[in-house]
């Protein structure tokens, strides 16, 4: 049996869901990972029922702690490159855990760390918010992110082989930090990810403060009308990459905040499909697929 066999542990409407988005300038930060709601999720070929992927949830150690992460990866024993996947909400949402069987499908091995633990099934959505500003501090994600690159480097499933990274919301915002500060990240891609948080999320960097350090090639899919990412900012940005001579592919679509998860009333299927054609030609390339 092998390792990570053993380590697997076998109605709100679109419009008024929208409406409320736009009206909140912190929508990703403030809502994603305690409160937007969730709806039946869209009818998909889902690759969670890809008998070619295995999949389930794993343990990563970090620090003194463990922490769960839902990790896939072929059937077909080999060596793959990996990608992890930060989320801005629960790694148990079903689209987060499809996320990492479709690199699965593209002979990528994708891991979801939980790097909300400390936020409890238990809590308020207002005491989820305090945990999320006073507690899972940007030392405490990067820790638990880190630790998934270790973690990564000693499966056998990767074998040693590059790692990427990308994310969601405010997990595409820690994506972007990440391959900032760590120089084992070979690639990120960031889905709407913050480049500047609000003050209530108490961080003392985010992507605009740090983009002189990010030199590894950057894909950003982003909305074309989003109040917390506005375009101008999005552009300010992306030129900054490009006059450093970053790779910077930056990606625009006439849909909403969210339009990946599907499994949200901001889903919108062809944003989804083409903004993920782009995420595995790039991820492909910059990991020597």
């Amino acid at each position: 049996m092998s390792d990570f066999l053993k380590s697997v542990n076998p109605s709100v409407t679109r419009r008024d869901f929208i409406a409320k988005a736009a009206a909140a300038a912190s929508f990703c930060v403030l809502n994603c990972d305690v409160s937007a709601p969730q709806v039946e999720p869209a009818n998909i070929k889902k690759a969670l029922d890809d008998g070619n992927v295995i999949h389930g949830m794993v343990n990563v150690k970090s620090g003194v702690n463990e922490i769960e992460a839902y990790l896939s990866r072929p059937k077909k024993h080999g060596h793959y490159p990996a990608v992890i996947v930060v989320t801005g909400n629960s790694i148990t949402e079903e689209y987060i855990q499809n996320t990492t069987a479709m690199l699965a499908q593209n002979k990528i091995l994708g891991i979801a760390p939980n790097i909300y633990s400390l936020q409890k099934e238990t809590m308020t959505a207002d005491e989820k918010r305090k945990v999320f500003a006073d507690q899972i501090t940007d030392e405490r994600i990067f820790l638990d992110l880190q630790s998934t690159v270790d973690f990564l480097k000693k499966h056998p499933g990767a074998g040693g082989k590059r790692i990427g990274i990308m994310g969601f919301c405010f997990g595409g915002r820690c994506a972007l930090m990440l391959a900032a500060k760590s120089k084992e990240i070979a690639a990120v891609a960031s889905f709407y990810g913050n480049l500047r948080t609000p003050p209530f999320a108490n961080r003392k960097e985010d992507p605009l403060d740090v983009v002189g350090q990010i030199r590894v090639p950057v894909q950003g899919h982003y909305s074309e009308n989003d109040p917390e990412i506005p375009l101008d900012q999005l552009r300010g940005f992306e030129q900054s990459l490009k006059r450093q001579r970053t790779h910077t592919e930056i990606y625009t679509y006439k849909a909403p905040h969210g339009f990946f998860a599907y499994t949200r009333p901001t889903y919108d299927k062809q944003a989804a499909g083409i903004s993920w054609q782009r995420t595995v030609s790039f991820f492909n390339k910059a990991l020597g697929h």
